[in-house]
């Protein structure tokens, strides 16, 4: 993936590429924190795309992998891609840190599962309804609500990006009918989603009122995000930010519930269908 793309994608890129690299010589992290001289939690996050490498740790690494000339040169060159800055957005000083890896992560991911049971998604939100979603934190002035709006309507690129995620959201009925931000904004919004199902942008599939309680009935939002040719992580959310699962047994039991709400819910085409007639009511 060389060209013009975020320097996220760049760090996840390079961090898998490493990763692949130490695997192929039977080296464990810990003889790569050796080489560095640092923490194995370091070269985790390192294969994660989560930091940053320096020239002479990379050069390090490299050595330690017993790279060869041709792919070291592609390396190195990726490694300055990743190091860029990204450009300046007059919402990133509105955007806690404790959020930035979170966007990171639903950035390189290649397969998106969301459970909403209380509202739309941020990747699929218009202006109007994402600024009464936003709007309802008292603690936030005006021009913050204004600059985290163009944050989330940013955030939604990835969805036409060259190489999309596959998503798939799982929602509660009754998040179609709650009126956020009043009946001509809900039916925007509706209308909105609708179109993205229909172009197959992102998946929708509603658990009907009627089928009563289900695998995630209680439970908070939450993503499984999948990057390519690693494992999934789980993103919690949290009534002020969210949190991140990494213990694999823990990611399973997501999974199964996101498979066992998938299975409970209406089909792709009948949840398309409810879309539509809820859109045509409000």
């Amino acid at each position: 993936m060389i060209g013009d793309a975020s320097p996220v994608l760049y760090k996840a890129e390079l961090g898998e590429a490493l990763r692949r690299a130490r695997e192929q010589v039977g080296l464990e992290r810990e003889d790569a924190a050796r080489a560095l001289g640092c923490s194995v939690s370091k070269i985790r996050t390192i294969e994660r795309g989560q930091v940053s490498i320096r020239p002479a740790e990379l050069r390090d690494l490299l050595d330690c992998f017993r790279v060869d000339p041709a792919e070291r040169a592609d390396l190195e060159h990726l490694a300055e891609l990743a190091r860029q800055r990204k450009p300046r957005t007059p919402w990133g000083s509105a955007v806690p840190d404790r959020l930035r890896r979170f966007f990171a992560a639903e950035e390189t991911a290649a397969v998106i599962q969301v459970y909403q049971p209380a509202l739309f998604q941020g990747l699929v939100q218009t202006e109007d309804y994402a600024r009464a979603v936003i709007g309802t934190n008292t603690s936030l002035v005006r021009a913050d609500v204004d600059r985290l709006v163009q944050a989330r309507l940013a955030r939604q690129a990835v969805l036409t990006a060259p190489r999309p995620p596959k998503v798939t959201m799982v929602l509660d009925e009754h998040v179609l009918h709650a009126l956020i931000g009043g009946r001509e904004v809900m039916a925007e919004q509706v209308r909105h989603v609708a179109d993205l199902a229909r172009r197959e942008v992102v998946e929708i599939r509603v658990i009907p009122t009627a089928a009563g309680a289900h695998a995630g009935f209680g439970a908070p939002a939450f993503l499984v995000l999948t990057p390519p040719g690693r494992p999934s992580v789980v993103y919690v959310e949290t009534l002020t930010d969210g949190l991140f699962v990494d213990d694999p047994e823990r990611i399973h039991r997501y999974e199964a519930v996101m498979a066992e709400m998938k299975a409970t819910a209406l089909t792709a085409a009948a949840s398309l269908s409810l879309l539509d007639t809820v859109a045509a009511e409000l």
